[in-house]
């Protein structure tokens, strides 16, 4: 009898390797076997010669793959504000890849402002995370409790414009507000405007960023071009890269390789931050600062640039207001109408300077004084470049070291390093999240212009979103022509909204709003002192918020309504970008949601401007780019819609005062800022005018060691950005989560130890405001004394109550700003 065979099939590297990939294959293909219900046959055990083709049972039946289709599309993720380029392929009329588009410079070479990161790719994830909102819904039970009840659209358009209605005949038109982020830099997100203005609705404006956008603005105008001083494509032209108080490799990733083309031209890197970030890592220094004191660090060094023979007087004669004559009895520029040699306000009333013996209009002159007090007429002056002197001087060199924690040997190596070659400030938004902030930004700028470190290749400052290029020819029509019948109406900001709700009003505003519209938003995830935002929104008579997820901010509203994800919608993106793009419908809007032109639509209907809504999509996205500038640049819709994006920008690198103007009154860098006013008169009741013109220094409001509350809580509380998030979005992608999946605390060894915490401990952050739970990490990267946490996460991510819950809703009265590093707290650990 022969003895029977047991066939043995070997499991290699490579078979598995195979199979794994013909299974996975099938997967995509929609046609596994081994899911198809039907359990497979076993093989034959006796070796026969039917053996092959039992096996061959096993092998998945081939199947025509699905047809697939490519749209060009772009990434809403505000980071950088650029927008990404991107083509989503849809199979089976779902999203399933995303792939980074390759466009090209005018020079025929890949575009330096086009990446995909990790957040671009989980888009697939959030468009179908379990936390879309899927239909209206209306509020079922308390303000946050989670309750809702399912409304169709028609119900929640004529419930919530009903309601507007009454409202509005009741208080006036500013009792409805409107409330935006920074969620989405769409062409269509402006058509909300559309209705506000015909509503005469009030704006509660963010105030994420305002000091350092604002001193931009002040020392070198809004330009057309670029609204800061160097575009990023100029990093690399720069010998010495100071990164200053941002963190580029995290929060601006898609910008960090402009980073490491400067490193690899020969540029060496400095970093200064209170903390070691992931750029300080592949730095060539790294300077760590206390908290607040960045202004007083730039005026070191700039006090050594002096010393050292290192201004450059011609910059200042011809580029600044530095020989301009200030009246010391009004802090403004003496003028020839001063001296009754022309009218004042006309074209011939010019600034006036000193030159030999006498003062002579600015245009007059050849070589005027930079320095020194003088009388003219009777009238006491002094040159602004003199104020500049003084301010500096007020501070000497050990003061500054012992304030900034910086030796100052190293502060004597930063400015040489500074003044020895073309030398770039890339600075972000980390200064001005404490409230006195601008003294960092007005001092960084004063060192540019005392060095004539700027209005060159490679030298100057570049400052996050506003240094990105702005491209030409978009221009949004969502108001243009409305005429008379736009409203005017008051613009309260973000800091100053709780003092608005809890004290029904604001300055000349007499009332508080009775309901506010929220989208591209969510203040109660991203704000300061959250609880205070919270009471405020709960106070109104109705809240309406539009988005595609359950916010935060969502989960206190009385109408909760469901946007269109932008794969799902046609659009335009020219947000701080060379491009403009037009984003191409990939797929149907998911469950009941609707893009936010079609909601505005049906409520601008729903209101009784039938006249002002009868505009399509399509046309409406063509008069944005039917224009002369577009024509200029040569962009029409037919070609973008054949392109899908075009490039109307300048080919050579934008830089204030060299290749464009500085658009400031004066036409030069204003260190000086002539009868300089709050953001916000109105919300201000004490102003120093003469202080706030030229760079000082005063510590944050808060989070200062010689403040009295410093005693009862040590620790400051910051944030930094994450590559897994921006603002709160994000928050709902499985693939980002698995890689950061919980909120945790950095904390020094040091301040560790003192608190018996150690690797892991659940520990609660807390002041006289609120408190937070979670876990700790240990990390000599942080300076002592400061906490540090990843922005971005919300409510449900904390063990026990908010980070927002422990900063304050204070700010400084020159700028409306968010100051969430101005906190003071402390640390314990919990049992």
């Amino acid at each position: 009898m022969r003895k029977a065979s047991v066939s043995r099939r070997t499991l290699t590297r490579r078979s598995f390797l195979t199979g794994t990939a013909v299974a996975a294959g099938a997967v995509a293909a929609g046609s596994l076997s081994a899911c198809s219900g039907t359990e497979a046959p076993a093989p034959e055990q006796d070796g026969s010669a039917d053996e092959a083709a039992d096996v061959s049972k096993l092998q998945p039946q081939a199947v025509a793959a699905p047809e697939e289709q490519k749209f060009f599309q772009s990434c809403m993720g505000n980071c950088s504000g650029w927008g990404c380029p991107c083509y989503v392929t849809v199979r089976d009329g779902k999203v399933a890849n995303i792939e980074r588009a390759k466009l090209t410079a005018p020079d025929g070479s890949p575009s330096p402002y086009q990446e995909t990161c990790l957040k671009g790719y989980a888009n697939i994830e959030r468009m179908y995370a379990p936390n879309r909102v899927q239909y209206p819904m209306r509020r079922a039970g308390e303000r946050g409790e989670g309750k809702w009840e399912r409304i169709s659209w028609d119900d929640a358009v004529k419930e919530i414009t009903d309601k507007w209605k009454q409202l509005q005949s009741d208080y006036g038109p500013a009792s409805v507000a409107f409330m935006s982020g920074s969620g989405s830099g769409m062409a269509t997100i402006s058509w909300t405007s559309r209705l506000q203005s015909l509503m005469g609705a009030m704006t509660i404006a963010p105030a994420y960023d305002n000091t350092g956008m604002y001193c931009q603005m002040n020392h070198g105008g809004l330009s057309g071009l670029l609204p800061g001083h160097n575009e990023h494509r100029d990093i690399p032209n720069t010998k010495n890269l100071f990164i200053w108080g941002t963190n580029p490799t995290e929060s601006m990733i898609v910008d960090y390789h402009l980073v490491s083309e400067a490193r690899d031209n020969g540029a060496k890197i400095i970093v200064i931050d209170p903390i070691f970030t992931t750029s300080a890592a592949h730095a060539d220094l790294f300077v760590p600062i206390r908290p607040g004191t960045d202004g007083l660090l730039a005026c070191g060094m700039a006090q050594i640039a002096l010393r050292d023979g290192k201004a450059d007087e011609a910059h200042l004669r011809t580029m600044t207001v530095a020989p301009f004559l200030v009246k010391d009895s009004d802090g403004l520029y003496l003028r020839l109408s001063d001296l009754g040699q022309a009218e004042a306000g006309s074209p011939d009333d010019r600034i006036m300077v000193y030159e030999g013996d006498a003062a002579v209009a600015f245009d007059a002159a050849a070589e005027p004084e930079l320095e020194g007090s003088f009388e003219v007429e009777g009238i006491a002056v002094k040159t602004a470049y003199q104020i500049l002197l003084d301010r500096l001087y007020e501070w000497d060199l050990d003061t500054i070291a012992d304030y900034t924690d910086v030796p100052v040997a190293t502060i004597e190596e930063l400015a040489k390093i500074y003044t020895s070659d073309l030398s770039l400030i890339f600075t972000g938004f980390g200064p001005d999240h404490y409230a006195n902030g601008q003294t960092a930004y007005d001092a960084m700028f004063a060192l540019a212009d005392i060095t004539g470190m700027e209005a060159k290749h490679g030298a100057g400052i570049c400052c996050s979103d506003f240094s990105a290029a702005t491209s030409q020819g978009y221009i949004s029509t969502a108001t243009t022509d409305l005429g008379e019948a736009a409203i005017p109406a008051p613009t309260v900001h973000a800091p100053h909204f709780p003092q608005l709700m809890s004290e029904d009003g604001l300055g000349v505003i007499e009332s508080a709003p009775k309901s506010c519209y929220f989208y591209i938003v969510n203040p109660i995830g991203n704000e300061p002192d959250r609880k205070k935002w919270v009471e405020g929104i709960c106070s109104m008579e109705m809240v309406v918020v539009s988005d595609m997820f359950m916010s935060e901010t969502a989960t206190y509203a009385d109408y909760v309504l469901p946007v269109a994800f932008l794969f799902e919608r046609d659009d335009i993106g020219s947000s701080a970008n060379p491009y403009v793009k037009l984003s191409e419908k990939a797929v149907e809007p998911a469950f009941e949601s609707k893009s936010d032109f079609d909601i505005i639509t049906m409520l601008g209907k729903g209101m009784g401007f039938d006249q002002y809504f009868t505009q399509t999509l399509e046309g409406f996205l063509e008069s944005c780019v039917t224009n002369p500038v577009a024509e200029a640049m040569g962009m029409t819709w037919e070609k973008l819609k054949k392109e899908h994006a075009l490039w109307v920008y300048p080919e050579e690198p934008t830089v204030v005062g060299l290749n464009t103007p500085p658009l400031s009154v004066t036409g030069r860098f204003e260190f000086y800022h002539e009868n300089v006013q709050p953001m916000d008169p109105n919300a201000v009741t004490e102003w120093d005018q003469r202080k706030e013109s030229c760079w000082f220094w005063e510590p944050p409001l808060e989070a200062w060691r010689e403040n009295p509350l410093f005693e009862k809580y040590p620790l400051t509380f910051i944030s930094e950005r994450c590559k897994f998030k921006t603002h709160t979005m994000f928050n709902n992608a499985p693939m980002l989560l698995e890689l950061d999946p919980e909120p945790y605390i950095k904390i020094n060894p040091v301040d560790a130890e003192a608190r018996g915490i150690k690797e892991g401990d659940t520990v609660r952050l807390f002041n006289d405001r609120g408190d937070v739970t979670l876990k700790a990490v240990i990390n000599p990267g942080c300076r002592p004394g400061v906490l540090v946490i990843d922005h971005g996460w919300e409510r449900d991510n904390f063990i026990d109550g908010h980070y927002s819950d422990l900063s304050s809703c204070a700010s400084w009265p020159r700028f409306e700003q968010d100051n969430w590093f101005d906190c003071l707290c402390e640390m314990e650990k919990v049992a």
